[in-house]
C-alpha cells in the first residue's frame, strides 16, 4: 500500500479521483511535481487534516494551491525583500531553477516544502520542514509519508499524534 492510500485509510477517507490537468499546473511551476503529491491531490482534493495540516492541493482542473503559494511567495519577496531570508540557505524556487517549493503548512506555522533542483528527480526530492526559528530540517520522505507521520507517529518531531484525532476535512467547495 502506498503512503497516500495509508493516509486515506488512517482518516477513513474515500478517494475522490479528481481530474487535474497536471501538464498545465507543472507548466506554470516550471517543474514536474512528485507522483506521490499528484496522487494525493487526486485522492483528497483541497482541505485540511485535523484542523492542523494543510497541503497545497487542487480541487481539479488546471488550478493548484502549490502554484498559487509559490506566486504569492514571490510577490511577498518583491514587496518585502527581507522575507527572502526565510528561504535560506536554499532560496525560493524559481521556475527552471533550484530552491524551496512549499507544499503545505501546519496550524503552528511549520512550513513544509520540497527542495527542487540539482538534478534530483521529482519523486526523489527531500521534504524540508521548518518550525519557528529552527531552520530547515531535511527529511528523505515523500509528502504523504511526512503527512502520515505528522498525524500518526508519536515519535515524529513535527507530529501531533496522540494530540488530535486524525481526520480529513474537505473544503466546502470540494465536498
Amino acid at each position: 500500500m502506498e503512503w497516500v492510500e495509508k493516509l486515506a485509510a488512517a482518516v477513513d477517507w474515500q478517494p475522490r479521483d479528481l481530474d487535474i490537468e497536471w501538464e498545465r499546473v507543472e507548466s506554470r511551476l516550471g517543474t514536474p511535481l512528485p507522483s506521490d503529491f499528484k496522487r494525493f491531490c487526486e485522492v483528497f482534493g483541497r482541505g485540511h487534516f485535523s484542523d492542523y495540516l494543510t497541503v497545497y492541493s487542487s480541487s481539479g482542473g488546471a488550478t493548484a494551491e502549490v502554484v498559487e503559494s509559490l506566486e504569492g511567495d514571490w510577490r511577498t519577496i518583491e514587496q518585502h525583500p527581507g522575507v527572502a531570508g526565510n528561504y535560506e540557505p536554499y532560496g525560493l524556487y524559481r521556475p527552471g531553477g533550484t530552491g524551496i517549493l512549499s507544499w503545505g503548512v501546519t496550524a503552528t506555522a511549520c512550513d513544509l516544502a520540497w527542495l527542487v533542483g540539482d538534478g534530483v528527480a521529482p519523486d526523489d526530492r527531500p521534504v524540508l520542514a521548518r518550525g519557528d526559528a529552527s531552520g530547515w530540517k531535511r527529511h528523505e520522505l515523500t509528502m504523504s509519508e511526512f503527512a502520515y507521520r505528522i498525524l500518526l507517529d508519536e515519535s515524529f518531531d513535527f507530529g501531533v499524534a496522540g494530540l488530535v484525532e486524525p481526520c480529513y476535512l474537505p473544503l466546502p467547495e470540494c465536498a
